[in-house]
């Protein structure tokens, strides 16, 4: 089980927004990314990319490939295939619920819990939890509680974004990324002690 997670978006943001996107969902083979920000970026962004890349098309993929199969180029056939491929992908980008409901999700036998403002997290969300993740946050930030772990990739004009994971023995691995798919840092969060290697 692989999560990406991205943090807040401004406007100026798309870029890299784009990148973290395409990097999580693609060479990072996450199940999904997770948006967590409290505004509608990613929803915007979603449009935006489908506009992109299907045109004001509404017909469903089949039906404009079987026309360009017959009257198209096989570059035009190509394109379309390449643009389902990307607008598939977008179905794995989330975005939390509205405050003050929350994401959780089960990686390994932990479950994780996912927030904008960790703020609105009661004593009995924190004591069921193994990891909470938040958006909230100035910059990348990873902190340990006794036996729970606080998450934040930051603001994504910080350039980092979070890889959740359970690795082969069934321990959680957090690392971090530039949006572009740089590894920066890649920590296996393990009971009473964790290793952390730093790349760069």
């Amino acid at each position: 089980m692989r999560i990406g997670l991205i943090g807040p978006a401004s406007a100026s943001d798309d870029d890299a927004l784009r990148d973290a996107v395409e990097f999580l969902l693609g060479d990072a083979e996450a199940e999904h990314a997770i948006y967590l920000g409290d505004d509608d970026a990613a929803d915007r962004f979603a449009a935006r990319l489908q506009v992109e890349l299907r045109g004001h098309d509404a017909r469903p993929f089949l039906d404009r490939a079987v026309e360009l199969a017959c009257t198209g180029t096989p570059e035009q056939l190509f394109d379309a295939l390449d643009s389902d491929r990307q607008l598939r992908r977008l179905e794995r980008l989330r975005a939390l619920p509205p405050s003050p409901a929350r994401a959780v999700e089960i990686v390994g036998d932990r479950i994780v819990l996912m927030v904008h403002d960790k703020r609105i997290l009661d004593e009995d969300d924190i004591a069921n939890a193994t990891m909470i993740v938040y958006g909230r946050s100035d910059e990348l930030l990873l902190k340990r509680f006794g036996p729970r772990y606080f998450f934040s990739p930051g603001p994504l004009a910080g350039g980092k974004v979070g890889l959740l994971e359970a690795d082969e023995d069934g321990r959680i691995a957090l690392s971090a990324f530039a949006p572009s798919g740089e590894p920066l840092w890649r920590e296996v969060l393990q009971g009473k002690r964790s290793k952390l290697s730093v790349s760069g």
